[in-house]
């Protein structure tokens, strides 16, 4: 039986044309490339699964091409093919995470001196490098500023504070910065239809949404739903089941009670969600998605579509008319609450309890502070 080949692996940028965003960092290394000015040492910086490792594969492999050092790999030569796999002797690839001992650093760096055995350059691609003792950053210093010609460094990291200045001044640095919704959603269709997948268009902003900027996190969760359904179809439905999302429809009813002041109807919502088990958490940042959304339509006159606000036409259609139910004071009123207690809900023991006095007390105060 053939293996499954995981999205996120499968499709994982072999050339530098394949990287969506990141524009000025692919020209920097892709202009080193064809100028043959190469760096000792690199690092790529920035959240989970923005492209760092497989930038670091891809600039290792354009080193090691057989047709010699381009911008353009083969992805056909013994090289390129090792070296995609992952079984490459001369592109180590560390997991400094489990390697924290300054004995196993300086078992790497002993082995540094020995020439590659058969690729142009012997790379050491070293992930969660923050991860390394201080000691193991003390024996990389001086390796990282004056390697032997044939070694380069490439380094990566989620959490560049971590990483000394030292080291830092040592390394040409990149920030790969979390990814557009619309690079994201770009390069779904781009797969999904190579991959003979049925989606619904909304489908996709709501899953770059949910990846806050991970084309990783992206193809992962489309992998998830591809086994909650069966088959090979991506539905909004599903979408929503799998990522407990509420209802913009039930939140709008819940701000319309609240800028109307209907108790009777408000406590009824309450108790809705407590029979459908919503979890609070998310429903309490719906409504300030919702409430910013608002606040921009007032704050701009009503004068923005829907795509700038990142809203299906549906949503937008029903805030434009809640709009003319409500104050720009109110807005701001129940907004600003919610933020300040975007922390509270989140340690609090009870959530029901602190959701639903949350809602009633802020409703109060309004009430109370008009008279």
């Amino acid at each position: 039986m053939k293996e499954y080949n995981v999205l996120s692996l499968k499709w994982r940028p072999k050339l530098f044309s394949d990287f969506v965003g990141h524009c000025s960092i692919v020209k920097i290394l892709v202009n080193s490339l064809k100028f043959k000015k190469i760096y000792n040492a690199y690092l790529f910086y920035g959240s989970r699964g923005v492209g760092k490792t497989s930038l670091a594969r891809l600039f290792a492999k354009s080193l090691n091409c057989i047709i010699g050092i381009t911008d353009t790999p083969c992805n056909k030569c013994i090289n390129c093919v090792s070296i995609n796999s992952g079984k490459s002797v001369d592109v180590i690839e560390v997991d400094a995470a489990s390697r924290t001992k300054i004995e196993e650093t300086r078992d790497l760096l002993d082995k540094i001196f020995y020439l590659p055995l058969s690729m142009r350059y012997k790379i050491y691609i070293i992930d969660e490098v923050h991860m390394l003792s201080r000691y193991s950053f003390n024996a990389l210093l001086k390796t990282l500023e004056e390697p032997p010609k044939y070694v380069k460094f490439i380094l990566a990291t989620t959490e560049l504070n971590k990483i000394p200045d030292t080291i830092l001044s040592r390394c040409m640095c990149f920030f790969l910065k979390p990814l557009e919704n619309k690079d994201i959603i770009k390069r779904l269709k781009f797969i999904l239809n190579r991959e003979n997948i049925i989606y619904q268009s909304n489908t996709l902003s709501l899953i770059s949404t949910y990846s806050k900027g991970s084309m990783r996190d992206c193809l992962v969760l489309i992998d998830q739903l591809l086994m909650l359904n069966g088959n090979n179809s991506i539905l909004l439905k599903d979408v929503n089941f799998l990522l407990d999302r509420i209802n913009d429809k039930v939140v709008l009813l819940l701000l319309k009670y609240l800028f109307l002041n209907n108790k009777i109807k408000l406590l009824k919502i309450l108790n809705f969600f407590f029979i459908k088990s919503y979890n609070y958490i998310n429903l309490f940042n719906s409504i300030i998605d919702v409430l910013y959304s608002l606040f921009l339509l007032n704050f701009l006159n009503k004068n923005i579509d829907n795509k700038i606000l990142n809203i299906n036409q549906s949503l937008f259609k029903s805030l434009l008319n809640i709009c003319n139910l409500v104050t720009m004071q109110d807005i701001v009123y129940y907004l600003n609450s919610f933020l300040k207690n975007r922390n509270n809900i989140l340690i609090s023991f009870n959530k029901k309890v602190f959701f639903e006095f949350f809602i009633l007390y802020t409703f109060y105060m309004k009430i109370y502070k008009k008279k």
